[in-house]
């Protein structure tokens, strides 16, 4: 058993990690609502005059759309892809499964500004335009090794007797992955849902190389506003995304749980 004196110490800890993981974001949602023309810490008034900037600007607008648009299918197939192979490297045996394992989580390590300019280069020597296609195929690259990952951790907590028992009664493979598995590594599948349209809709790296005039996420947009403009209307654009993250979070702990969602507690 903890003594006490040390959970309280591993408490204050925690709460001294969380403070410093929100503490920027918070700076930034207060620097948001300066009334300066310029970022400054505290602000010297207070004014939603750059919320209203934000939503005049149609290239942040454009690139909004594109964002959410690169990051739902990307999440979709990526997750799709990722559960399809975990089933296979997860409950078959075959020649080459270990070398399989370790070449679909090579694209974790490998970093997005070499990834970015590989697939540029591809995509050029076969004269295919940049576009949100390419985008959309480049996200679903980056994401499917964490999908494998998150698929796989779940698939790995079934028991495959309860599958065999359905399939000894009868039921053919397909009727026995969507009764029977589909429900038990459902919070995994969500989890890599959630977590692959959010490495999609913040990714940058890879979409530096591959944005184009009609086709630039919100991040790469961000990015080169900042370097060439540093005024509150970026903050505001950062307090909104933040704002929607906050937003989706609080509808998946009363709709599914954290917790569930990350395979913490069974349904």
């Amino acid at each position: 058993m903890i003594p006490t004196a040390m959970q309280r110490g591993l408490a204050a800890f925690s709460l001294f990690i969380c403070v410093c993981a929100v503490s920027p974001v918070l700076v930034i949602i207060i620097e948001s609502f300066t009334s300066a023309n310029y970022v400054v810490f505290p602000p010297p008034g207070f004014s939603i005059k750059w919320y209203i900037e934000t939503f005049k600007r149609p290239e942040f607008m454009a690139s909004l759309m594109v964002s959410l648009i690169v990051a739902v299918f990307s999440s979709l197939v990526a997750t799709a892809l990722g559960t399809i192979t975990a089933l296979g490297l997860v409950r078959r045996e075959f020649l080459g499964r270990k070398l399989l394992q370790q070449l679909f989580m090579m694209p974790l390590s490998l970093p997005g500004l070499i990834f970015g300019l590989s697939l540029l280069q591809f995509f050029a020597m076969r004269a295919i335009s940049i576009n949100v296609v390419t985008l959309v195929i480049a996200h679903i690259i980056i994401t499917t090794p964490f999908a494998i990952r998150f698929v796989s951790t779940a698939i790995l907590g079934v028991n495959p007797e309860v599958e065999r028992a359905a399939q000894s009664l009868g039921a053919d493979r397909f009727r026995t992955f969507w009764h029977i598995t589909m429900p038990l590594i459902r919070p995994g599948v969500v989890a890599s849902l959630v977590f692959t349209f959010i490495l999609s809709f913040d990714e940058v790296a890879a979409s530096l190389f591959l944005s184009s005039p009609t086709a630039t996420t919100l991040p790469v947009r961000i990015y080169v506003y900042i370097d060439q403009n540093y005024d509150p209307l970026i903050t505001a654009i950062s307090s909104i995304l933040a704002f929607a993250a906050a937003t989706a979070l609080v509808i998946i702990e009363f709709t599914i749980g954290m917790d569930r969602l990350f395979g913490l507690r069974r349904a």
